[in-house]
């Protein structure tokens, strides 16, 4: 199966210990997909990583965002956005929380005709009794937000999914609709989208980061909350 009809756009954040074991393991799994590393500032060897990437395989590039003034996910996707050539895009983390193995579960689905396909976590609990009662609060009041607007999605702040290059590009447009800073930007999206947008949805077992510490604190919480009122 040939693939070159998507970009896979990673967003980065100091993840060297986890970045080349991905990049292996959709290289090796996905005959010549497209590969967006889009890095956030990383102070560790993550950029140096993905360059060696580059040097063998030209389909795995980076964007170094390092030198830009607004920093966090959602403006690492969509700069990554604005310059994918390819059909259709698939986003996901870079530690090794999104099973690889999934991606093409997404790819049948746009390429069956969906807009957009969603990663939907099947609900773990890893000890942080913070983070998950916040998780569960953002998906139910995100959850209500797209109901207004006739949009049914079962897990409104996945890291991990599918779109049509064409769909998001033209969202674009709405740049103040975007919370740049923040790291939700699925939920951004489908706040753009109508009702007749066609969404399928792939479950999968949200897994343990297996190395580094999640980038998510109270201030990205925060700003999630402002963007259910954007």
């Amino acid at each position: 199966m040939n693939y070159a009809d998507t970009t896979i756009i990673i967003p980065t954040l100091n993840e060297e210990r986890n970045i080349s074991e991905l990049i292996d393991e959709l290289v090796n799994s996905y005959k010549n997909i497209n590969i967006i590393v889009s890095d956030d500032k990383s102070k560790d060897k993550t950029q140096q990583i993905v360059k060696a990437f580059h040097k063998r395989n030209k389909n795995v590039n980076l964007l170094d965002r390092s030198k830009e003034k607004i920093h966090g996910l959602t403006a690492s996707v969509i700069d990554a956005v604005k310059i994918v050539k390819t059909e259709f895009i698939v986003v996901m983390d870079g530690d090794m929380q999104h099973p690889p193995e999934k991606v093409k579960e997404i790819i049948n689905k746009l390429r069956q005709g969906s807009d957009i396909v969603i990663g939907v976590r099947k609900e773990v609990y890893f000890g942080n009794l913070f983070r998950f009662f916040m998780s569960k609060t953002a998906v139910i009041l995100g959850q209500l937000r797209l109901l207004l607007r006739g949009i049914v999605c079962h897990d409104v702040v996945s890291g991990f999914f599918g779109v049509k290059t064409t769909l998001f590009q033209s969202k674009l447009k709405y740049s103040k609709k975007f919370e740049k800073k923040g790291y939700k930007v699925l939920f951004d999206l489908l706040k753009l989208v109508s009702s007749k947008t066609k969404i399928k949805e792939v479950k999968y077992s949200f897994g343990a980061r297996k190395s580094g510490q999640s980038k998510i604190n109270r201030r990205h919480v925060l700003i999630y909350f402002k963007s259910l009122f954007k």
